[in-house]
């Protein structure tokens, strides 16, 4: 079987099917009157996997279109910026580790180009998301990370 799109989807679906499926397995089912804390998570994840098998069966009888992977540097590039803040989150704070991400994920575009008004639109979205998510929703997220000195302090 070539390696087209409905091979990829309809694996990925039947992978995670299988996978949520396993896990439901480990909670009551109950019965359809009285449903118990697996049924759902189990009916969902089987549909889920019929999904898949029906998708595989349908790239082996038609005619799907190949993947290309003419550009898959970007793929890598927009990865690593995720990676990068997930690793610099703690050590720099969010405002700092949400404008390296934007600039370093923006940089996988191919009309990508330096200019002070990117950057002063990712700073005012950093800035942002330092408000909202810290401040107003209170999640524990530090403002300023442990690499930078605190402002004000001996």
């Amino acid at each position: 079987m070539k390696l087209t799109q409905d091979v990829v989807q309809g694996g990925l679906f039947l992978a995670i099917g299988m996978a949520a499926l396993l896990m439901g397995l480990d909670y009551p089912l109950g019965t359809p009157g009285r449903m118990g804390p697996g049924f759902f998570p189990i009916m969902i994840s089987a549909l889920l996997a019929l999904t898949g098998i029906g998708i595989l069966l349908r790239a082996r009888l038609g005619m799907s279109e190949l993947i290309r992977l003419a550009r898959s540097m970007p793929l890598f590039i927009v990865s690593g910026a995720i990676i990068a803040f997930g690793f610099l989150l703690d050590k720099l704070g969010l405002p700092l580790a949400v404008l390296l991400l934007c600039i370093g994920a923006a940089t996988a575009s191919v009309r990508f180009e330096w200019s002070w008004k990117a950057v002063a639109g990712a700073a005012v979205f950093s800035i942002v998301c330092g408000i909202l998510f810290v401040t107003l929703l209170g999640l524990p997220i530090p403002l300023v990370g442990s690499w930078l000195p605190v402002l004000g302090a001996p």
